[in-house]
Parts: structure tokens; C-alpha cells; sequence
């Protein structure tokens, strides 16, 4: 087939605006940071706050609220102002419920406004707890990687958990909080009794850090003692060597970066997925990578693997060959060989995060529309008929795609719902392109193209619409505005009502058909989700109606039954399977002349109760005909309807 270019035409739309010399906004006024509050004591009778001091912040105002089992609030402190940075109160009830409100107040002479309230919740311990409590001593100076601190408990033979956390781990949350937090990190044997000297390793360095301890009984899982903590202190600098690590570009398969050490010491860089080390502390990242090093100089020797993978002062690093659209961390750390001749560490990791970028899934349409009389040898259904010749072709980004052939009633639709109906069926996706393809159409129809691909990374691309018209030289499309309704239409109708009934352990209705003096014939369709009209539009409707494949009396698939089933009667009953029970149920009709011109569409909608003993046991009227008829409610969407109703004949021309 020859190929065929698509003309796409751009609108630019320029935005002009307009701006009123007399409307001036007053401005706004900067105010001091809010400040980071933390709970630093919490026990049956006292709880404590407190928060780092705020810049150029003159005092801090703090209000305390109490909230019973109901949710109702009440003052436990009023608005009090102090110059400290942390508050204590003595008087509190076990189990209660406390809000403490703070905010930093703007020094007179700063030109600045007050902060925003700060708030934290805390939760007195019920009573019950043991009295444990613990005292801290932090060994000075404190290491860049490393602490040791001196634990006292005031309870000896009770066990207990102790853990040096991150000061910034612990702001916003009250105790409670703090060890669910830290329950995931205790193992029986991690828990003590009695005085302990500790030393925690694998600190950052220059960061403020606290010890807590709690009474815990691995037995149940559960806390023991309210939570004690110490004085934050901070780890002092890291005397040895850093390294920057910076990404300067991230492809679809790519990264590349580039490390700055600040020393003449040699390093090891590389990249990991960033789900593989998700949860893992940059210890355990260190020591992975370190097992991996020493696997290899393992098989490979230290010389082999030091000249392959060690560097050197500042360096680029490229990685190919990784997975798109995903998340990275570039890690760095110094290496150095051991008397064993292994790899071990000098400095800490090191590391920055990027992700790969998701290339762009599209597929490309080129059509032509030609006669369909020179095309009857692929089909003889095609003579006097137009056809579109088509190739449908994916870029290289594109692992799956998939096409809807679609009539104009699409533009009604959602663009996600579009996608959702397109992408939903695995059956109906391809991986290769459509070629020499071609699709019968009547003259001066118009069809609707829509495709949208998926790239490897599973990212959606955007959906592409391309608006088809059956005229000699419609391949180069048109808008995407939708044309009238141009179906002839009668005056032909036919009256819907229905009488709700239990058949025997089934929901059940009689429905009664009333045609008009104009109406020689109707169709309709049973047991449907209510809105196909307003959401496919008339049009669809009446397409469906006029598809003689959806006639459920020759094909069990089919939407609709014809008048003839009737045998004559005006009406007819239906029994539903329980799914409609508590469902809003409609029922389609459109009636069609003498002539066979489709006239109104009529619509009727049934509410079924819950529960089967709400409905009566036989209909509220005598029964109009013996025709029986066993169905199931289905929920019918808009889209599906006119995806039934559009499913154009595609033939090969190869």
C-alpha cells in the first residue's frame, strides 16, 4: 500500500491581559517560621514540649487543650507567652487526650508578622504501666559515626529497649508514635536489663540525635513503661574524606553523574534501584555493595577489580543499560584494601537520587479514502462503498498499544474512560503494527480513530484522535467538532411502564408496550444501567437498534429483542437474577413507521428494593401475556454500547 501523510494543522491561540492601575492588593507581610514542635517527656501524670529556637523570634505564645472520650474540647492552659523553648505540665490526667498549640512571636523592631500555630498531639499513658523510668549520660566529646551512652534504669530486673534515633525522626510525634516507630527494630534479643554502657556505630555525622528507652515484653509485643529520652547531642564532623555526588543528566536508559571527592583517596561509584534498597539503612546499602566488591576480587583479584571499577579524584560516571521511567540512587564511598586483601570502607556512602525519564508511547496513523469498487477482490461487500486504507504504526517507545474505531459519540465521553474501555482487554492489544489495512464505510460517513500506546515502564501515552470522513479526498481529516444527528427520524413511539414483583424467589417486572398510531414496529432492550441515552447519545442508540447482530432472539450477545417476540401482546414478563436487587434498572425502546424510519426513544426506569420481601408477590396488574422471558441486570456503559455498535469490518489487503 502506498503511504500516505497525515496534515495536521496547529491553532495558536494568543491570551491578552488586562490589568487595572487602580486595583492594588495590600501587601503581604512576611512572618517568622513556624516552629517544629516534639513531645520530650509523656507519663501518666506529666508530658512535656519542646522546639529549636526560632530566628529573629522576640518569644513564643502556647495554648493547651483537652479532649474527652466524646471529642469535646475544653482549656487545660490559656494562652500563656514565655521566652523558653520547651514546656512541662504536671498536672495532667493518665489516658487523657492534650493538643499543645505554640508560635513564635515576631520581635517588635524585625518588620515581621507572628508564625502560624504550631500543633502536637500527646496521649498520657493509661494507668497500669510500670514505673520505669531511665536516666541518660552521653560520653563526651561524641564521634562523627558513633555514641556512647550510659543507660540507668530505675526498675533493674524489668527489660527494656534502648535506641539512638535522629532528633528530626522524632519531631511531631508523641510518644506512642515513637515507639511504634521503633518497634519494628526490636528483636528479643535486643532488649536489656539493667545499667548499660552502649556504644551505637553508623551515625551521621554533624546530625542531632536522642536516646529513648522503653520497658518492653517481647512475649506480647507491647510497651511496658512509658517512653524516656535524652538530650539531643550531636555527632561531630566527619573528618574523612566526602564526596559530591551530583547527577548531571538522566536518559531514558542512562544516567550519568559526577563525583567531586575531597581527597586524594580512591572511591567506588555506582547505581542501584532505589525499590531494591527501599527500607535499607545507607550502612546496609555500604556493606551490600562491599560483599558485592569482595565477590569479585574473589574470582577476579584485587588488582582486576581496583583498575576496573576503583577511582580517583573528580570522575564521571555513566551507567547504561538501566530500566526506564525508574527511580535511581547513584552511591559513593571510599575504598581502600585491608591486610586480607579485601575491599573495606573508609568513608560513609554517599549518594544521590534521579530517575530514568519515560519515553513518549505513540502510534502513528496514515490513511487514505478510496472507492470501495476497486477493492471488491478482498471483499465483495465493499462495491459501492467507500473504504479507508490504513497503516497503523507504533514508535519505538511503544511496548503494547491499541485502536477504537469509533463513531462521533465518542466526543462525549471522558478521555480516561476512553482509555480505561481501550486499555482493558489484554486480548485486544498489540505489540507490531497494522499495515495494508482497510475498513468499509458508507459515503459521507465519519468515524472517529482513536489509539494510545504503553511504553515499557508501563507509563500511558496520550491518547490520539484522528476524525475520518468517507469523501474522495478525506485523507487529510478534519476537527474534532461533532456534526448533527443527520438519522431521519418518524413520529413513531411506544409507551414503557412496569409493575415490580417476587417470582418465586426472583425479582421480577412486567413490563407493558403501548405503541402509538404512528408505530408499526419497536425494539428494546431489557435490564440496563440507566443513562445510555444522555451518555452515547441518540444516535448511538439508534444505531445499535438498527444492528440486526445485536438481536438477542438469533444471537445470546445481542442487546435487544424485537416486537415480534411479543407474538402480538402488549407486554411481556421478565424475571432478573438477585444482582438487581437494590439496583436502579432502565428499560430502552424506539419504535420504527411503516416506512422503518426510527422515531422516539423511550425510557423506563425501574427501582428494585434490597431485600425480596419489599416486593409484592405478583404483579399489581393481571399479567398481559404468557410470554416469559429469564434476564440478567447489566450495567450497560455508554462507551461499551458504542463500542458494540462500531465495530467496523477490517480486512487484510495482503
Amino acid at each position: 500500500m502506498k503511504k500516505f501523510g497525515l496534515f495536521i494543522s496547529i491553532a495558536l491561540l494568543t491570551a491578552f491581559v488586562g490589568c487595572d492601575s487602580d486595583d492594588v492588593e495590600d501587601p503581604v507581610v512576611p512572618a517568622v517560621s513556624k516552629p517544629v514542635v516534639a513531645v520530650s517527656e509523656n507519663t501518666p501524670t506529666s508530658f512535656g514540649v519542646e522546639w529549636d529556637a526560632v530566628d529573629k523570634a522576640a518569644g513564643y505564645q502556647y495554648v493547651v487543650t483537652e479532649s474527652d472520650a466524646a471529642g469535646n474540647t475544653s482549656e487545660f492552659c490559656p494562652e500563656t507567652q514565655t521566652d523558653k523553648t520547651s514546656l512541662r505540665f504536671d498536672d495532667a490526667a493518665a489516658g487523657a487526650k492534650y493538643t499543645v498549640k505554640v508560635k513564635a512571636l515576631a520581635a517588635a523592631d524585625s518588620q515581621l508578622a507572628d508564625s502560624e500555630y504550631a500543633e502536637i498531639f500527646v496521649e498520657t499513658p493509661a494507668e497500669g504501666l510500670s514505673s520505669q523510668t531511665f536516666a541518660f549520660t552521653v560520653d563526651d566529646p561524641v564521634g562523627y559515626d558513633s555514641a556512647t551512652v550510659k543507660v540507668e534504669p530505675s526498675i533493674a530486673d524489668e527489660t527494656y529497649f534502648f535506641a539512638v534515633v535522629k532528633s528530626s525522626l522524632l519531631l511531631d510525634k508523641n510518644s506512642n508514635a515513637i515507639i511504634e516507630m521503633l518497634k519494628k527494630d526490636i528483636e528479643p534479643e535486643s532488649l536489656v536489663k539493667g545499667e548499660q554502657t552502649i556504644e551505637t556505630k553508623w551515625l551521621d555525622p554533624e546530625t542531632a540525635y536522642v536516646a529513648v528507652a522503653f520497658g518492653y515484653d517481647a512475649d506480647r509485643g507491647a510497651s511496658t513503661s512509658v517512653l524516656s529520652r535524652s538530650e539531643k547531642f550531636s555527632t561531630a564532623v566527619d573528618p574523612r574524606m566526602s564526596i559530591d555526588v551530583s547527577v548531571m543528566n538522566a536518559g531514558d536508559e542512562a544516567i550519568s553523574a559526577k563525583c567531586v571527592p575531597s581527597g586524594s583517596g580512591s572511591y567506588f561509584v555506582t547505581a542501584v534501584k532505589s525499590a531494591d534498597v527501599a527500607g535499607m539503612s545507607d550502612r546496609e546499602i555500604l556493606d551490600a555493595q562491599l560483599a558485592a566488591l569482595n565477590a569479585e576480587i574473589d574470582k577476579s583479584g584485587w588488582d582486576a577489580v581496583a583498575a576496573a571499577q576503583f577511582r580517583s579524584g573528580t570522575s564521571n560516571y555513566n551507567a547504561s543499560g538501566l530500566s526506564i521511567g525508574t527511580e535511581y540512587s547513584v552511591v559513593a564511598f571510599g575504598v581502600q584494601k585491608s591486610a586480607a586483601g579485601k575491599a573495606e570502607e573508609t568513608t560513609r556512602l554517599f549518594k544521590a537520587n534521579t530517575k530514568t525519564t519515560s519515553p513518549e508511547a505513540k502510534v502513528q496513523l496514515t490513511y487514505v479514502i478510496d472507492d470501495g469498487d476497486k477493492y471488491v477482490y478482498v471483499d465483495p461487500d465493499f462495491a459501492g462503498k467507500a473504504v479507508m486504507l490504513f497503516d497503523l504504526v507504533p514508535n519505538e517507545a511503544t511496548a503494547k498499544w491499541a485502536v477504537g474505531l469509533f463513531y462521533e459519540t465518542v466526543l462525549e465521553m471522558p478521555e480516561a474512560d476512553i482509555i480505561a474501555f481501550m486499555l482493558g482487554d489484554p486480548a485486544n492489544l498489540y505489540t507490531d503494527a497494522l499495515t495494508d489495512r482497510v475498513v468499509p464505510l458508507e459515503w459521507g460517513e465519519v468515524l472517529y480513530v482513536t489509539t494510545i500506546g504503553v511504553n515499557a515502564a508501563g507509563v500511558t501515552g496520550p491518547l490520539s484522535m484522528t476524525r475520518v470522513e468517507a469523501v474522495m479526498d478525506g485523507n487529510q481529516g478534519g476537527g474534532d467538532e461533532p456534526t448533527p444527528p443527520t438519522t431521519e427520524r418518524s413520529n413513531a413511539s411506544v409507551g414503557l411502564s412496569n409493575s415490580l414483583f417476587n417470582d418465586e424467589g426472583d425479582p421480577a417486572a412486567q413490563i407493558t408496550f403501548s405503541p402509538n398510531s404512528d408505530c408499526a414496529s419497536f425494539r428494546f432492550m431489557i435490564g440496563y444501567g440507566p443513562g445510555l441515552v444522555e451518555e452515547a447519545g441518540e444516535e448511538a442508540m439508534i444505531a445499535a437498534f438498527g444492528d440486526e447482530s445485536l438481536n438477542k432472539s438469533t444471537n445470546p450477545e445481542g442487546l435487544w429483542y424485537d416486537s415480534s417476540v411479543l407474538q402480538g401482546s402488549n407486554g411481556a414478563v421478565f424475571t432478573f437474577v438477585k444482582d438487581a436487587l437494590g439496583a436502579t434498572v432502565c428499560n430502552y425502546a424506539l419504535a420504527y413507521d411503516a416506512e422503518g424510519v426510527p422515531g422516539k426513544i423511550s425510557v423506563d426506569t425501574m427501582q428494585f428494593p434490597a431485600s425480596l420481601d419489599d416486593l409484592p408477590t405478583s404483579p399489581s396488574s393481571a399479567p398481559t401475556s404468557s410470554m416469559m422471558f429469564h434476564t440478567r441486570y447489566r450495567h450497560l456503559a455508554a462507551i461499551e454500547l458504542m463500542d458494540r455498535t462500531s465495530r467496523l469490518k477490517v480486512s487484510n489487503l495482503k
